[in-house]
C-alpha cells in the first residue's frame, strides 16, 4: 500500500474527486496517468482532472496552461485507466468573471468535461490565500470584499463548479488571525445570494476538503453554509480534493462525503461534456 494512503484514511470506494491537479500545472508535480494509477488501486470512480488557467500575473500559475500537453497527459491518464476508472477533463480558470474572454480566446469550452471557477485574487487586495494580503487592512473588510466579488463571478461566469468557496481560511490561519468564525452570520444576505445564483444558473457547490489537511482543520465551504445551500434546495454538489502532491493525494474525500450525508445530501455529481452526473453517496 502506498504510503500517502496512510496520511489521508481514507477509504475512497467508489467516490469522484472532482478537484484533482497534475504536473501539466507548475505549482503539482504528479503525473496524472499516476494519479489514475493510484485511484485505480483504492476504487474511485472516477477522477476530475483540472489545470490551472490563470491570466492575473499576480497569481503563481499565471500564463502557465499549454492545451497540447494537458491533452496529451490526459489521453494517457484515459489509457491507463483502461475503463475502470472515469477520467474527465477540466480546467480550473482563476477570476473567469474578468478574464473569460481572453480565456475563450486560448481555449475551446466544449472540449472540456467542465470548468471550474476559482477566486484566487481580490480586487485591490492581492491573493486571498496568502498571508500577505492580510497584512495591511482590516481583515473583515477584506472577507465582505471577498464574498462581494464572488457574487459578481458568479453572476456572469460561464462555469460548471464554483471552487473552495471559503479559501480565504487558508491565508488567515498563515497570518496568525482568527479562522473559526461563521460568516453566515457576518454576511447573509451576499451568501445567500451566491447560493440563489449557484442553483438558479445551475453552477455546482463543491465541497473542497483541502482545508481538512491544513491549519484550519476545516472544508471550503465551512458546513453552515453547505447546510444553507441544502435547505435553499440546492443539490449539485461535488467532493475534491484538490490535490496537488504527495502525500495529501485525495486528502479528505471521504470525510467529505460523510459531512454530505449528515448535511441531508444523498447524492453528488461527476461531469461528462458538461452535464452533472449524479452518483449516490455512501
Amino acid at each position: 500500500m502506498r504510503v500517502w494512503l496512510s496520511h489521508t484514511r481514507d477509504k475512497l470506494n467508489l467516490l469522484y474527486d472532482m478537484h484533482v491537479h497534475t504536473s501539466d500545472s507548475p505549482d503539482a508535480d504528479i503525473p496524472a496517468w499516476s494519479l489514475v494509477q493510484m485511484g485505480r488501486e483504492n476504487n474511485l470512480r472516477g477522477i476530475g482532472f483540472v489545470a490551472h488557467l490563470d491570466l492575473n500575473p499576480e497569481d503563481f500559475c499565471y500564463n502557465s496552461f499549454n492545451a497540447d500537453t494537458y491533452d496529451e497527459s490526459i489521453n494517457r491518464a484515459e489509457s491507463e485507466a483502461g475503463g475502470k476508472l472515469s477520467v474527465m477533463k477540466g480546467l480550473e480558470v482563476g477570476e473567469p468573471h474578468k478574464y473569460e474572454k481572453q480565456v475563450k480566446d486560448l481555449v475551446d469550452y466544449s472540449n472540456y468535461d467542465f470548468i471550474t471557477g476559482a477566486l484566487h485574487t481580490v480586487e485591490n487586495i492581492g491573493m486571498i490565500l496568502g498571508k500577505e494580503a492580510y497584512s495591511d487592512g482590516d481583515p473583515l473588510e477584506i472577507l465582505e470584499e471577498y464574498y462581494s466579488e464572488t457574487l459578481r463571478m458568479v453572476e456572469v461566469s460561464d462555469i460548471d463548479i464554483l471552487a473552495h468557496m471559503g479559501l480565504f481560511r487558508r491565508g488567515l490561519a498563515l497570518a496568525g488571525l482568527r479562522y473559526d468564525f461563521n460568516e453566515m452570520h457576518l454576511w447573509p444576505e451576499t451568501i445567500d445570494n451566491i447560493l440563489r445564483v449557484l442553483i438558479d444558473r445551475n453552477i455546482a457547490l463543491e465541497l473542497n476538503t483541502s482545508g481538512l489537511r491544513r491549519k484550519e482543520k476545516v472544508t471550503y465551504p465551512i458546513p453552515a453554509i453547505l447546510d444553507h445551500y441544502r435547505r435553499l434546495g440546492g443539490t449539485l454538489i461535488t467532493v475534491g480534493s484538490d490535490t496537488h502532491r504527495e502525500p495529501h493525494v485525495f486528502f479528505g474525500l471521504s470525510r467529505g462525503a460523510a459531512l454530505l450525508l449528515q448535511t441531508g445530501f444523498k447524492e453528488a455529481y461527476s461531469f461528462i461534456d458538461r452535464e452533472p452526473q449524479a452518483f449516490r453517496l455512501g
